[in-house]
């Protein structure tokens, strides 16, 4: 099987690629410079020369193979419309296939809004995205119509590796002897996964035969923000000290892109689990902890 990446080389899609190479597939993933491509051969992976700004360039080789998965993000004042037109290119692309097009579209949990108690987020949840991310929900609407594309989009939940993400950030601090930093208070809820379980979701979601399919990814529903650094104090035995952080006031909603640590949200998983038979490594937050947290 052929998979065309995006995003090759960061957080997720390089253990994207990892997963999919481990599982036999051939990769053929974008790169936009001559380091990008040597990273991605190390991976095992092959490198196709091209820029997410200029679909054309790349396009027509990604609708070539069975399946593309799409993780890149610019972060760039422009990323929505740059991640539209590169989306709406590979439809156009697509259309000249026998066979719909496999696509993985990465979406995210702050799609979906922030929830009080113990209200749970579901696939089924309209979204309310923060204005940074707004694009995403416009952009899923568009590929969601016609039969050109066999589409899966996966929301992940905060992803942490072991080096990104919230418990690696919050070791840091500790180790650091400095408040752990973030827009959130100690009574916000995150839900969690680790990039190795979230590439091994990707794999399964590129196994999956139903059309059209959305699937939030997260081992851990929901964490406070306070019981996650108890932990990794505990772990080290130093205290952590969470501080909150107000916006700051040069921020712009549609480029404010660390907005989404102040929401609270708790998510279901068993839907997931259920629907393509998924099951984390690192499932509970002491495993997460206890791997990650160094």
């Amino acid at each position: 099987m052929d998979v065309f990446v995006t995003g090759g080389t960061g957080v997720i899609g390089s253990a994207v690629v990892r997963s999919l190479i481990s599982n036999g597939v051939r990769v053929i993933a974008l790169a936009r410079s001559e380091s990008s491509s040597d990273k991605l051969r190390a991976l095992g992976a092959s490198a196709f020369p091209g820029d997410l700004r200029t679909p054309e360039g790349w396009v027509e080789r990604a609708a070539s193979c069975e399946a593309v998965i799409h993780t890149a993000a610019t972060f760039t004042e422009d990323m929505g419309r740059i991640d539209r037109l590169a989306m709406l290119s590979l439809k156009q692309a697509a259309k000249h296939k026998k066979q719909p097009l496999k696509l993985i579209y990465t979406g995210g949990i702050w799609l979906f809004p922030a929830l009080g108690g113990e209200e749970v987020i579901t696939e089924k949840t309209p979204f309310s995205p923060l204005p940074a991310f707004r694009f995403m929900g416009e952009t899923i609407r568009t590929l969601s119509h016609g039969m050109d594309l066999n589409l899966v989009i996966i929301h992940p939940a905060l992803v942490c590796g072991r080096e990104h993400g919230p418990i690696t950030d919050m070791t840091k601090a500790l180790k650091e002897g400095v408040p752990f930093e973030t827009r959130a208070t100690p009574d916000t809820i995150w839900p969690l996964i680790e990039v190795n379980d979230l590439a091994a979701f990707y794999v399964l979601g590129l196994k999956q035969a139903r059309f059209r399919m959305s699937l939030i990814a997260s081992s851990i529903p929901g964490i406070s923000v306070g019981h996650l650094a108890s932990h990794i104090s505990a772990r080290h035995g130093l205290p952590l000290e969470i501080k909150t952080v107000p916006t700051p006031e040069n921020a712009v909603p549609e480029t404010d892109w660390s907005a989404g640590y102040a929401l609270s949200q708790r998510v279901d998983v068993a839907h997931t689990q259920r629907a393509i038979g998924w099951q984390a490594e690192l499932s509970t937050i002491e495993d997460l902890v206890v791997t990650l947290s160094r």
